[in-house]
Formats: C-alpha cells, structure tokens, sequence
C-alpha cells in the first residue's frame, strides 16, 4: 500500500527573497529620523544611501517577481532619498552659517580665553550672541 503524499507531487513554490525591500524600509525612515534631529546628518547621509541602494535592489527583485513587497522597496527608496537631500540641506546651512561668522568665533574665543572671571566670561558670552543675531 503506497500512499502518495501531496507535498511530493506539487512543485514547490519560489522563495520570495523580500529581505532588500524590508531593510531599504527600515533604514529609510531611521536615516529620515536622524535627519530630522539635525545633529545626527552624517549618519542619515550614510544610511539614507543604503537604504536608496536597498530599495533599488528590492524593486529589481520584486519586478522579477523573486519579492512581493515592492511597497516597502519603494517607501525605502523614496525615505532614503529623502534623507539624502535633508542631509545635505543642513550640511550646507551648517557650513554657511559657520563661514559667515567665522570672524565673530574667532572674537569669543579670544575674549573667553582672557577673562579671568565668570562675569567677563558671560559678557563674551553676550557679544557673541549679539553679533549672531
């Protein structure tokens, strides 16, 4: 008596490979994160590539029909671009605010380094805000 098993007579299904969709995902909104609390930009810069690199990935697989969460390779793509372009926004803000006032840092930190008191300190501390505003 040989009884046939089902498993054995039906082709199995492909793998679906849905790694790349879900990683861009994930990355894309932790680099668009770190990109909204400015001091982190670098790091969203780096991850905000990796997840554009991921997503790109997971689109191509999911065309060849190897992952079926195309949505989550294109959400990953499109927040990791995003942080990209923040990134880069505030790096440049950041850099232009510095070379403006280059010549007032220059001030403070010759003023603070020849106070000898606290109260000296905190008038440094003034004029610098004075010549920031």
């Amino acid at each position: 008596m040989a009884v046939a098993t089902d498993t054995l007579d039906r082709p199995s299904a492909p793998l679906r490979r849905n790694g790349a969709g879900t990683a861009a995902l994930v990355i894309g909104v932790n680099a668009l994160v770190l990109a909204a609390l400015v001091i982190f930009f670098p790091i969203a810069f780096i991850l905000g590539i990796i997840a554009a690199i991921f997503g790109m990935v997971g689109m191509g697989r999911a065309k060849r029909g190897e992952a079926d969460n195309r949505g989550h390779a294109v959400a990953g793509l499109v927040t990791g671009l995003i942080a990209i372009v923040l990134a880069v926004v505030i790096a440049v803000r950041i850099g232009t605010f510095i070379n403006d006032h280059q010549g007032d840092f220059r001030s403070f930190w010759s003023c603070i380094t020849s106070a000898p008191t606290d109260a000296e300190q905190e008038n440094c501390g003034r004029e610098l805000g004075r010549a920031l505003d």
